[in-house]
């Protein structure tokens, strides 16, 4: 008995023992298991062509970092988009240059170990007035907000891919290029303005383009008026300032649901937005596809109080998934009225800036 008792322990002892080495040994990727297939007969459509390898090179992170340089590759795994890509022609129509599976690296990943450390962070503590900048080494450029890298509730989808092949229909031939030289790739976007070939800095910022003096001490925060300000764009859009007016027509109104949840307090039950798309005020002043503005376009939302935010000009307006930003409206002249902006993908709720006085538009050369 007592011979069974010390085998029975041996046996437990090395399938511990054996199970403690395939966890440490075993290695783990956030591409999807289609790609690590060696069968190109599963269901996946996404994964029946052989991905090219992309030229790489260096990256490094600089800006408002607690210690910037370049970034090490080696201690990323890589994940996986899937974009179908197109671009606006002079005759404002759309140009499709084909479907691709990229695999990369996130710059969720990549940017996460660079500690943000604002330079404005006495003045205004929330991380939702910063945004990147990626340059290329032919000092083209393009922006995005820091938000929809890190707060957004589908994180992982701006990469720098390294790896490309094409995704084809299986009725009829097509031949798709593919890149041979990593790039950025923005797989939320409808037109493909932001991808970046050749990476090879990100300057991380805070904005500081206009001064929003902080009132923390307003009895009611409440604006009556909303400005649109164009600044630092083409001279096609200068003069074009102009006010969003209230009341909207209920007729007009949108409704979204929420789960309305903050970085700092968690869940608010504000469960409904009604209002009106922010796209349908702005259009009849501003080119929506300006390739320009898609990529190096950035947005600031002003509150009365001073509170403000930034998204990329591209998240506003070029959304392949179609969930785009509304203009919400109050009734409660006390309650942040009259229009606060509210983006429903995003997983926080911070970016949802009431009682706004000013939409100001830049761009970031």
């Amino acid at each position: 008995m007592q011979n069974k008792k010390i085998l029975l322990a041996l046996v437990l002892f090395f399938v511990v023992l054996s199970s403690c080495r395939q966890t440490k040994d075993t290695t783990t990727d956030a591409v999807s298991g289609a790609t690590k297939s060696t069968s190109k007969a599963g269901n996946s459509l996404y994964h029946q062509t052989e991905e090219v390898l992309m030229k790489t090179g260096k990256l490094k992170v600089a800006g408002e970092v607690k210690q910037g340089g370049m970034v090490d590759f080696s201690k990323h795994y890589k994940r996986e988009v899937f974009v179908k890509e197109s671009l606006i022609n002079r005759a404002n129509e759309p140009e499709f240059t084909g479907a691709f599976r990229y695999s990369g690296y996130s710059l969720f990943d990549l940017l996460n170990e660079f500690i943000l450390t604002k330079k404005n962070s006495a003045e205004f503590r929330p991380e939702i007035d910063v945004y990147i900048i990626i340059e290329n080494d032919k000092g083209e450029s393009v922006a995005f907000s820091w938000s929809e890298i890190f707060h957004t509730m589908n994180p992982h989808q701006v990469i720098i891919a390294t790896e490309s092949a094409p995704i084809k229909p299986h009725r009829k031939e097509v031949s798709y290029p593919v890149s041979h030289v990593w790039k950025v790739v923005a797989s939320n976007d409808l037109f493909t303005f932001r991808n970046l070939e050749n990476p090879v800095m990100i300057t991380v910022c805070s904005f500081d383009k206009k001064q929003y003096p902080i009132n923390r001490d307003l009895e009611k925060v409440y604006s009556s008026e909303l400005k649109v300000v164009f600044e630092d764009i083409d001279q096609i859009y200068s003069g074009k300032n102009f006010f969003i007016q209230q009341p909207i027509a209920k007729d007009k109104l949108r409704r979204y649901h929420s789960t309305f949840y903050g970085m700092g307090m968690g869940y608010h039950p504000k469960p409904i937005f009604d209002g009106i798309m922010l796209h349908e005020v702005i259009q009849d002043s501003v080119e929506l596809f300006d390739s320009q503005l898609i990529r190096q376009g950035l947005v600031c939302f002003a509150a009365e109080d001073g509170y403000r935010t930034i998204f990329s000009y591209s998240e506003l307006f070029n959304r392949a998934d179609q969930a785009f930003p509304m203009l919400s409206v109050t009734e409660n002249d006390d309650d942040g009225g009259y229009f606060r902006i509210y983006m429903p993908t995003d997983f926080y709720a911070d970016r949802s800036v009431k009682a706004l006085k000013e939409i100001y538009i830049f761009r970031e050369l």
